[in-house]
């Protein structure tokens, strides 16, 4: 439990929903054609529908890697979660053997 907080297994905690995001907005911003469907502005000798299409190639790259490290830093959290319970409930455990 080094530096933070664990995780129950059934919550959706704010790092799932951030991994959420990463993966729908690049989905959502590029399927939405009528948002992006001009020539005009161009950069250099690209229209605005090829040069917005190749932002989010770079965009989603980004964002993918963030999703997968928001999901691994979640997972390690939950797994933490699941040991720290597994070991408290050997601790009750003992305690009632004993008695």
């Amino acid at each position: 439990m080094a530096g933070g907080t664990t995780t129950p297994p059934g919550m959706i905690t704010p790092l799932r929903l951030f991994a959420t995001f990463c993966v729908l907005a690049p989905t959502v911003a590029v399927i939405a054609v009528p948002t992006y469907n001009s020539a005009t502005p161009k950069v250099g000798a690209f229209p605005f529908f090829y040069w917005y299409q190749l932002i989010w190639v770079v965009l989603t790259g980004v964002l993918m890697v963030a999703a997968y490290w928001a999901m691994k830093i979640d997972e390690r959290r939950r797994k933490e979660f699941r040991a720290a319970a597994k070991a408290a409930g050997q601790a009750a455990g003992d305690g009632e053997a004993g008695a």
